[in-house]
């Protein structure tokens, strides 16, 4: 690209030469020819020229003075005579104007002691003509010329800011100033932003660079410091800063600059109703400033708002994009950057990962907003906890985690931590009611050379769960114990993959019976893992990693699925034999599309009417999402398929859910069943759940019997269904099928010989 300050005209500055040598040759007798621009107005290229016989220099000063005196004084024109060291001259003077009549110089032509003629006079004017003709097309050339290199400039820049970011606003913006300083030649060009809420005027970029005091004078200066700057508070046009009268500006300026302002000037920078900030220069000397320059100053301040409008919609998008909308901390992408940056820089990094203990319950219970007020609350106190080096995120839900930056020993950390579930369990105040929570934490501590921030959370994550384990309201440290368990649940996890896509899973039934007869009414359908090297596994040794994976999903399908073919197979086998079959769901199968789809798939295929089927599914899946879930329950009635909730009582189901819920029977859960005879407590809410039951006209069914005394007590409450290890063991169908032929389970085996169950009556379920 040409550089625009090399881009200067000489058409005029040509033609006064040929101009004064064409009068030297026409003109009789001339020694004197000079042509002088008057020192108000500036054509480009046109300016003082001169030709004098030898031995003349001396009066050519002379008149020279005596003409720009002329010019300067009366701006009028006239010939006259002078003597020059006791010489007499003649002088002819000609204007030289602009087509507007604006005479901006004049044609010289003197000689000694002889009068002009008519035709001299004649010859001398119309060289004036010319040289006024020559000086209009020159002033329209430079007028054009300035206006392309403005033009250029503003392209120029335009270019750059472009390409502009938030990552390198600063030197773009420092670039502007510079280029904008060379071209206008000013000796300070200066980006200046408002502040209007703290009522200052900030410093945000400048050109030259200065060595900066401290304070700072020019760095945050307040708009009512001075006129200037409170002009510059709103200003909406061109502002021409005049000095006179000006002295606190101007000794602020020296004070932050050394130098003592002349001249200045500005343009606003305008973002909608306001004043984003002012684009400024300032000149050590007098510059005259044109309407040109300004409009054009004025069209880059423009841009550099839009630049400013774009990296803020840009900045805002990128805050947006990295943290949480509630709390305003940072988001898990935000904590993951944070964390990859420290271990590639190898410093040494405690992660503290912790969440609240029973929050969804609280949540629950006092209802989202509240629970919105716990989350904002706790992350206000997590901020004004943690020292300046530390980072804290919220990843979602009630999770949170801090990065502690100079760590010092394992027991330090642990302080720390300790510090911070006192600040957690101090209560927040609802309306005059107090709610105190407690949280768990747990820790890992980098490792030199570690740079998996994604494996040190996990690894912080099995942390937090094993202080969980212990009790809650404590934090864990990540140790070699707890590595062990990770490596042994990845192993796990691979191995149930392979067991799930193969033919590695097996299922046991457990009979449901009828307490007073040994009636057999229902088997329940129990997952076991035939492990390659562990042999048979229950559910409870790998239900947990199945569910932490996502595995119970496609594991809850092979179940459903096996459990039809195997009922199918049973029908045919024993046709007479009303037997129902329970299949348990978990509550990740429930926000699964499609799920009633496909055990409408199930009953077809295998040609298995509905109510030959109960699914059952715990409290904690009702409460999840109840409103998709009364959906998808609803749709399980229409095919026939009868639903019972599991674990009942444990899941604090509120009664309303349970109202509007279609759902066929209630299942005891086993910790109260087996304390009914022992604990006041565990009868009294076994007692109430029969008595909800019959209420809602629901079947409620117990689980975990073990004890004959047991039964006694589920008969004389009104409860006649139940299953357990007193009546059978969970079996595979070989070994149940004694029972289904049978159609019930000897009586004697779990009641004592000559006990009789109590007759039926209203009360019985």
């Amino acid at each position: 690209m040409t550089e625009i300050n090399d881009m200067t005209p000489g058409v005029a500055g040509l033609q006064t030469r040929l101009v004064i040598e064409t009068i030297t040759q026409v003109v009789p007798g001339a020694e004197i020819v000079e042509i002088v621009a008057s020192l108000d107005e500036s054509i480009s290229g046109f300016d003082a020229e001169s030709w004098a016989a030898p031995g003349t220099e001396h009066a050519l000063v002379h008149i020279r003075k005596r003409v720009v005196g002329i010019l300067g004084v009366q701006n009028a024109i006239s010939s006259f005579s002078c003597v020059v060291s006791g010489v007499a001259w003649g002088v002819l003077v000609e204007p030289i104007a602009l087509q507007d009549g604006a005479v901006i110089g004049a044609l010289v032509v003197a000689r000694q002691g002889r009068v002009w003629s008519s035709r001299e006079r004649a010859l001398t004017r119309a060289f004036g003509g010319l040289l006024s003709h020559t000086v209009t097309l020159a002033s329209r050339e430079s007028a054009l010329l300035d206006q392309r290199r403005l033009d250029e400039l503003v392209g120029m820049v335009a270019e750059r800011l472009m390409s502009a970011s938030s990552r390198n606003r600063q030197d773009v913006l420092t670039w502007t100033t510079r280029v904008l300083a060379e071209f206008l030649g000013a000796d300070v060009a200066f980006l200046r932003r408002n502040d209007h809420q703290r009522g200052l005027s900030i410093l945000e970029a400048e050109w030259p660079p200065r060595d900066i005091p401290r304070p700072d004078p020019l760095g945050e200066v307040p708009f009512d410091a001075d006129p200037v700057f409170a002009a510059t508070k709103n200003l909406r046009k061109p502002y021409l800063a005049g000095v006179d009268g000006e002295v606190d500006y101007l000794e602020r300026v020296e004070k932050g600059s050394g130098v003592p302002l002349v001249g200045g000037a500005c343009v606003p920078l305008l973002l909608s109703e306001s004043t984003w900030g002012v684009l400024g220069f300032l000149h050590f000397g007098l510059h005259k400033w044109t309407v040109e320059e300004l409009s054009a100053l004025q069209a880059i301040a423009s841009m550099l708002v839009q630049l400013q409008a774009r990296i803020d919609a840009e900045e805002r998008t990128e805050y947006i994009a990295l943290h949480d909308d509630l709390t305003g901390l940072p988001n898990r992408r935000s904590l993951l950057r944070e964390l990859e940056v420290r271990l590639a820089a190898h410093r040494e990094t405690a992660i503290l990962f912790f969440d609240l203990d029973r929050f969804k319950v609280m949540n629950d219970f006092l209802g989202h907003a509240s629970g919105d007020r716990v989350l904002t609350t706790i992350a206000d106190r997590i901020r004004t906890s943690i020292r300046p080096n530390d980072f804290a995120a919220r990843l979602g839900g009630d999770e949170f985690v801090i990065l502690v930056g100079d760590v010092g020993s394992e027991m330090e950390v642990a302080a720390t931590a300790y510090r911070l579930l006192g600040v957690i369990g101090e209560p927040i105040d609802f309306a005059g009611q107090e709610v105190t929570h407690t949280a768990s934490i747990g820790i890992v501590l980098s490792t030199p050379g570690m740079k998996n921030g994604i494996e040190l959370l996990g690894w912080a994550d099995v942390a937090l769960y094993a202080a969980k384990r212990q009790g809650r309201n404590q934090a864990v440290v990540f140790d070699e114990v707890l590595r062990e368990s990770v490596s042994e649940r990845s192993r796990t996890e691979l191995t149930l993959r392979e067991a799930i896509e193969g033919d590695g899973l097996r299922l046991h039934y457990q009979p449901e019976v009828d307490l007073r007869t040994g009636k057999l009414l229902a088997v329940e359908a129990l997952v076991r893992w035939q492990h390659p090297t562990r042999g048979l596994l229950p559910a409870s040794a790998f239900i947990t990693v199945a569910e932490e994976t996502g595995l119970v999903v496609d594991m809850g399908r092979w179940v459903f699925a096996e459990a039809c073919r195997q009922l199918a197979a049973w029908r045919r086998e024993y046709p007479d034999l009303p037997l129902v079959v329970r299949v348990n769901m978990s509550p990740a199968q429930f926000v699964i599309s499609g799920l009633v789809e496909f055990v409408e798939n199930c009953l077809r295929v295998h040609r298995i009417p509905g109510e030959r089927l109960c699914i059952e599914m715990t409290e904690h899946a009702v409460l999840q999402e109840p409103e998709q879930t009364a959906r998808i329950l609803q749709g399980f009635q229409a095919l026939g398929v009868e639903v019972a909730i599991d674990d009942f009582g444990t899941g604090y189901a509120s009664f309303t859910e349970l109202k509007h819920l279609p759902v066929n029977f209630l299942k005891l859960d086993q910790t109260f069943v087996q304390g009914i005879n022992s604990d006041p407590s565990d009868k009294a809410i076994v007692e109430a759940i029969i008595q909800l039951g019959r209420a809602l006209d629901l079947g409620v069914i117990a689980e975990g019997i073990e004890c004959s005394a047991t039964i006694d007590k589920l008969l004389e409450l009104g409860c006649h269904r139940g299953q357990g290890y007193l009546m059978s063991v969970p079996m595979s169908p070989d070994e149940l099928a004694p029972v289904l032929r049978a159609g019930a389970i000897e009586i004697s085996k779990f009641r004592p010989a000559g006990k009789v169950a109590p007759a039926l009556s209203e009360r019985s379920l």
